[in-house]
């Protein structure tokens, strides 16, 4: 997995901002299950994901560095519950680790769609 957090996730639904993400009133009345505060990314960025249940849909939204930049969101991919009950079982033990950005986005590349 020599790829960077851009080509993984190319060709996936990018937004400005969590308020165009809610935009969508399926995704705003819906419930959500957090899987992880603080993936890194190669290059220095950190994200929060999330699970919308009501979508199946695996967010990421890039907090918000020094300098001001972030706060977009890409969704990552679509997953059925059992898939996110998995995941956040096993999942958790990669977040905060170096590229584990890139790591998640290659866990949620190479499942079945």
């Amino acid at each position: 997995m020599d790829m960077t957090a851009s080509e993984l996730v190319a060709n996936r639904t990018s937004l400005p901002s969590l308020r165009a993400l809610y935009a969508d009133p399926r995704r705003k009345r819906s419930r959500e299950r957090d899987l992880g505060l603080r993936w890194r990314a190669r290059d220095g960025s950190t994200y929060r994901a999330a699970w919308i249940e009501e979508t199946e849909e695996l967010y990421a939204v890039r907090h918000l560095d020094h300098d001001g930049h972030g706060g977009s969101v890409r969704i990552l991919g679509r997953l059925p519950a059992e898939r996110v009950e998995r995941a956040a079982r096993e999942w958790p033990a990669q977040c905060d680790a170096d590229a584990s950005f890139e790591w998640l986005c290659w866990q949620v590349r190479r499942l079945p769609r």
